[in-house]
């Protein structure tokens, strides 16, 4: 069973331990000191879980329109910088590469130009005849 414990709100102690963006912070400032365009975090001796990591510094970069995208891949966590080209020049349109690649829209392109059908007991059917039969890969 539950137990509730009363208390008088004036004894609690509300301060923190450290302060949000204490983590975020100076990743992200090394990275961009590096002048590179990739690279890898080397999370060994950081007592950080890489999903969280990654979620903080996402937040970090978007909130603060930062030139860099945070990825995974293999299980370990990259950042790349938007405003350099791959041999390290600058790169003046990164903030439409930045858009581009926040697109919800799918691959671009793609279904843009397919004839919108109303779902009706037909179109059910037609799609139903079409797959019958079919399995995925």
């Amino acid at each position: 069973m539950v137990k509730f414990i009363d208390l008088d709100p004036a004894n609690i102690d509300t301060s923190r331990i450290g302060s949000r963006g204490r983590v975020s912070y100076p990743i992200i400032k090394g990275f961009m000191e590096r002048n590179v365009k990739l690279s890898q975090l080397d999370l060994e001796g950081l007592d950080k879980n890489p999903t969280y990591l990654r979620s903080v510094l996402t937040s970090y970069i978007n909130s603060h329109n930062m030139p860099i995208r945070i990825f995974a891949a293999n299980g370990e966590l990259h950042l790349m910088r938007l405003d350099l080209n791959n041999d390290g020049t600058p790169n003046p349109n990164w903030q439409q590469e930045l858009q581009r690649s926040r697109s919800t829209e799918g691959a671009p392109g793609f279904e843009r130009d397919v004839e919108i059908v109303p779902l009706d007991a037909n179109e059910v059917q037609r799609r139903y005849e079409q797959e019958k039969g079919r399995t995925t890969k």
